[in-house]
C-alpha cells in the first residue's frame, strides 16, 4: 500500500509539474506571439515608408528637371526630414530583442539606409548648390548606392525568420529601386535644366537710424542736433542657396571727408541677417548724401540693392 500511495503521490507532484510547464509554455508562446505582432506592425509600416521614399526618390531624380527650383528644393527638403524620423523608429524596434532577434537586424540595416540615402541627397545637393543633409566624408555615392542594394538583398533573405516563431510573421521585401539608379547621369540633367539653374536674390529689407529722424519726405533723414548718428541694416537672402553679400555704406558730407564703411556676410538660404550698426560723425546743421548698397549682385527688378537718402542734421532742436 505503501507503494502505491508513493506511486500517487509521485504521479500527481509529475502531473502538476507537467501542467505548470504547460502553462509556462503556452505563456512564453502568448508573449512572444504579442511581441512578434507588435513588431511586424511597426516594421511594416517602416517597410512601406522605406519602399515610397525609394521610389519618390528615383522619380524625382529622373523628371525633377521638370520642376521649378523651389519646388525640388521643397522636395528636397521633405526627404530630409523624412529620414531623420526613421532613426527614432529604428531606436524603438530595438527593444525588447526577439528571437531571433530580427528587430534588431532590421534596425541596424534602417540606421544604415538612413546613412546611404543622405548620402545620395547629399550628392544631388552638392550638384544643384542646394542645402543637404550632414554625411560621413568616408561614404562616397557609389558606396552608398552598393550599401543600399545589399541591405535590400540582405533583408530579402532575414524577412522570413519569424515565419515559424509565435505569430507566424513574414514581412515585406525592400525595393532598391534608387540603389540601381544612374545618379550622376540623372544629376547631370537636373544640373543642365535651367529651370533649377541657381539664381541669386538679396535685398535690403530694412534701415534702421539712431536718432530716430524726425518726419520727413521719403528717403529725407531730418535728425536732430547731434555729433554723430548710427545706420544700421538688415539684408534677406530670397533664395536657396548660400550667398555671400557685401554691404557699403557711404556718407558723403556737402563740405567735409567722405565716410565709408564695408561689412560682409555669408547668408544661408532663406534667412535674413542685421549687420552691426555703425557711426557716422556729423555737426549741427550739415547736409549730406547717405547711400546704402549690397555689392556684387546682380541687377534684379523690384529688389531694392541700393538706398540713397538726403541727411539733413538740424541745427536747433526744433528741426
Amino acid at each position: 500500500m505503501l507503494r502505491v500511495v508513493v506511486a500517487l503521490v509521485l504521479t500527481f507532484i509529475v502531473l502538476v509539474f507537467a501542467r505548470e510547464v504547460s502553462r509556462s509554455a503556452h505563456q512564453e508562446s502568448g508573449a512572444r506571439r504579442s511581441e512578434n505582432l507588435n513588431f511586424s506592425a511597426m516594421a511594416s509600416t517602416m517597410l512601406a515608408q522605406e519602399n515610397s521614399f525609394d521610389q519618390r526618390l528615383a522619380t524625382l531624380l529622373s523628371t525633377g528637371s521638370q520642376l521649378t527650383r523651389v519646388q525640388f528644393s521643397v522636395q528636397m527638403s521633405q526627404f530630409v526630414q523624412e529620414l531623420a524620423s526613421w532613426r527614432e523608429v529604428a531606436t524603438m524596434l530595438r527593444s525588447p530583442v526577439l528571437s531571433p532577434d530580427l528587430n534588431v537586424r532590421f534596425s541596424d540595416e534602417t540606421l544604415a539606409r538612413v546613412d546611404d540615402y543622405n548620402q545620395v541627397l547629399a550628392y544631388v545637393a552638392t550638384a544643384l548648390d542646394l542645402s543637404g543633409p550632414a554625411t560621413s566624408a568616408s561614404l562616397s555615392l557609389g558606396v552608398a548606392q552598393l550599401s543600399l542594394a545589399q541591405t535590400a538583398a540582405t533583408w530579402g533573405a532575414e524577412r522570413h525568420l519569424l515565419a515559424t516563431a509565435p505569430g507566424h510573421v513574414t514581412l515585406a521585401a525592400l525595393t532598391s529601386v534608387t540603389a540601381h539608379l544612374n545618379v550622376p547621369s540623372a544629376v547631370a540633367t537636373l544640373v543642365s535644366a535651367p529651370n533649377l539653374a541657381p539664381t541669386r536674390a538679396i535685398v535690403i529689407s530694412a534701415v534702421k537710424v539712431q536718432p530716430a529722424p524726425f518726419p520727413a519726405p521719403a528717403l529725407t533723414l531730418l535728425i536732430a542736433p547731434t555729433s554723430s548718428f548710427q545706420v544700421q541694416v538688415a539684408v534677406s537672402n530670397l533664395r536657396e542657396i548660400v550667398q555671400p553679400v557685401t554691404l557699403t555704406m557711404t556718407l558723403t558730407p556737402a563740405q567735409g571727408l567722405v565716410q565709408r564703411v564695408s561689412m560682409a556676410q555669408t547668408l544661408a538660404p532663406m534667412t535674413s541677417f542685421a549687420f552691426a550698426g555703425h557711426n557716422f560723425s556729423v555737426f549741427p546743421g550739415e547736409s549730406a548724401t547717405l547711400s546704402v548698397a549690397i555689392n556684387g549682385l546682380p541687377a534684379t527688378l523690384a529688389l531694392a540693392h541700393s538706398r540713397t537718402y538726403v541727411v539733413r542734421i538740424s541745427p536747433s532742436g526744433a528741426g
